[in-house]
C-alpha cells in the first residue's frame, strides 16, 4: 500500500518573483530593440510606395500623351479637380489631357486619373522643384523645359531621401542624388 505524503497533495507549482521580473527583463529588452528596427522598415515602406505612386503616374502620362496623340499633366491638387500652384504632391496629384495646351484642367478636359493622400499627416514630403512645379507631356513623349526632380523625404529620418528626375526626353529615373550629383536636400 502506498503511503501518501502531506506535502506532496499540496505542492503548488508557479513561477517564482525573480523568475517573473527575469522574464519582464527579457520581453521589454526585445521589444525596446524592436522597435526602432520596426520603424524603419514601416517608413522605408512609406517611402517605396510613395516614390512607386508617383513613378507609375509619371510613366502613365507619358503613354497616355503618346497614345492619344496630344499633352498631358500631371500636377498637384488639393481637390482631385484641379491643379494647385504648390510644390507640395503628398497630399495628392491629378492627370490631365490639356486639349488646349495652357497647363490648366478646364471644363471638357478628361481627367485621366486622380490620387488622394487618405493621410492628412503623411511621413513622405513630396516636393518638386521651385522652377517647374508640375511636368508636361508632348504627344511624342517628351517633357520639355528643365529637368524636374520630385523628392521624397521622410519627416521623421528614419530612411534616406529618395528622387525622382525626368529629362527633357521624358524619361524619369529614381535616384538618391541630385541631377548634378550632390545630396538630396528635405
Amino acid at each position: 500500500m502506498d503511503v501518501i505524503h502531506p506535502r506532496s497533495v499540496y505542492r503548488q507549482s508557479g513561477f517564482t518573483l525573480v523568475e517573473l521580473l527575469t522574464t519582464l527583463v527579457v520581453m521589454i529588452t526585445i521589444i525596446a530593440a524592436g522597435v526602432p528596427a520596426m520603424q524603419k522598415f514601416l517608413a522605408s515602406q512609406n517611402m517605396i510606395s510613395a516614390v512607386n505612386t508617383v513613378s507609375s503616374h509619371l510613366h502613365l502620362a507619358r503613354s497616355e500623351a503618346v497614345k492619344r496623340g496630344l499633352r498631358a499633366v500631371l500636377c498637384p491638387s488639393l481637390d482631385g479637380e484641379s491643379c494647385v500652384k504648390s510644390r507640395q504632391w503628398q497630399r495628392g496629384f491629378i492627370l490631365f489631357a490639356d486639349e488646349n495646351a495652357n497647363l490648366k484642367r478646364e471644363a471638357g478636359e478628361e481627367l485621366l486619373r486622380r490620387f488622394q493622400s487618405n493621410n492628412e499627416k503623411s511621413q513622405i514630403r513630396i516636393t518638386s522643384t521651385e522652377g517647374r512645379r508640375w511636368i508636361r507631356y508632348q504627344a511624342t513623349g517628351e517633357a520639355p523645359g528643365s529637368n524636374l526632380t520630385i523628392t521624397f523625404c521622410d519627416v521623421n529620418d528614419f530612411v534616406d531621401p529618395k528622387a525622382i528626375i525626368i529629362s527633357n526626353t521624358g524619361r524619369p529615373r529614381i535616384s538618391s542624388l541630385k541631377p548634378n550629383g550632390g545630396p538630396l536636400d528635405c
